[in-house]
């Protein structure tokens, strides 16, 4: 079995895409990291030589992972839809990843589907803040739209914090930010639930909880974790809301609402290393086993 991981080169020794390479070793797989200034594509009818890797003809392989989450470029996408076109088995599809870079597209899918989630406005600018406070009360969220671990998320406890945090975009003068506002889940303040999905079903779950003095309960912005015993709403949830955005590799965050489990964000290229050290769960190798799977032929 020949597997490729699409990952910018300079993420290449990171954990996760390390842990796929000595995985693959064990398992007599082929694996091949592979970053995407090196691929060469041409749309053609049908041929597979429409694929070159550093500029020479290549056998493409039977499964393609990409690996570059919410960094996924408009060249990646095009290399994953390629594979696609040419039949290669792509965890997770381009599609899907688009639509998952995207948090307001992924909170619009999921209010489609009558999925539990906070209250979430796009920003217009210039900014109606009698508007915002009509329609949400302090503290808010802030969020930038395409956003990874932890950053470009601020908390707005009153009026004054919400316009120096505007003030701050207008003096960046980007007119590419696009940014929501989020009602604050009170009751999840500083933690929240990562479950990890592969195949549409959750394999295990992390708590993670804030440093002190502050909101975001992601271990890259200096928080802690916790193994977290799945309950079956929480199971339930994860599972559903990764079938509903596509996703064969999901990492779904849930937080802690007064009715149960509300959505947070949904990663289409979540790492692991904090996952797997406190879970004791081998990610790859649930990873791997859904690959054989998947490309297991049918049965007649």
């Amino acid at each position: 079995m020949k597997i490729w991981i699409l990952a910018s080169e300079k993420e290449f020794s990171n954990y996760a895409n390390q842990r796929y390479k000595n995985a693959a070793h064990d398992h007599d797989i082929d694996l091949t990291l592979v970053a995407p200034e090196d691929i060469e594509i041409v749309v053609t009818q049908g041929d597979q030589r429409s694929i070159s890797y550093k500029g020479d003809p290549i056998n493409i392989p039977d499964c393609l992972i990409p690996r570059m989450g919410s960094h996924t470029t408009y060249y990646a996408l095009a290399i994953i839809r390629q594979l696609e076109r040419l039949g290669v088995l792509v965890l997770n599809k381009a599609s899907s990843i688009e639509r998952a870079k995207d948090k307001l597209a992924t909170l619009q899918h999921l209010a489609a589907n009558k999925v539990p989630l906070p209250k979430t406005m796009l920003a217009k600018f210039p900014v109606d803040m009698d508007l915002v406070e009509k329609e949400f009360s302090y503290p808010l969220i802030m969020k930038a739209v395409s956003g990874m671990q932890g950053k470009g998320v601020f908390l707005c406890e009153d009026r004054k914090k919400l316009k120096e945090f505007l003030d701050l975009i207008d003096l960046s003068e980007d007119s590419k930010l696009n940014i929501i506002f989020q009602e604050f889940i009170a009751t999840s303040k500083g933690r929240d639930i990562r479950v990890f999905v592969v195949g549409g079903k959750a394999i295990g779950a992390m708590m993670r909880k804030a440093k002190k003095g502050d909101f975001r309960a992601n271990v890259h912005a200096g928080g802690s974790a916790e193994k977290y015993a799945l309950t079956p709403e929480a199971e339930k949830l994860a599972g559903r809301l990764a079938t509903l955005m596509d996703l064969d590799i999901a990492g779904v965050d849930l937080l802690l609402d007064k009715s149960g489990f509300t959505v947070c964000e949904i990663n289409s290229g979540p790492g692991f290393e904090g996952f797997e050290r406190v879970t004791d769960i081998d990610v790859v190798e649930a990873v791997i086993k859904h690959i054989k799977h998947r490309l297991r032929p049918a049965k007649k």
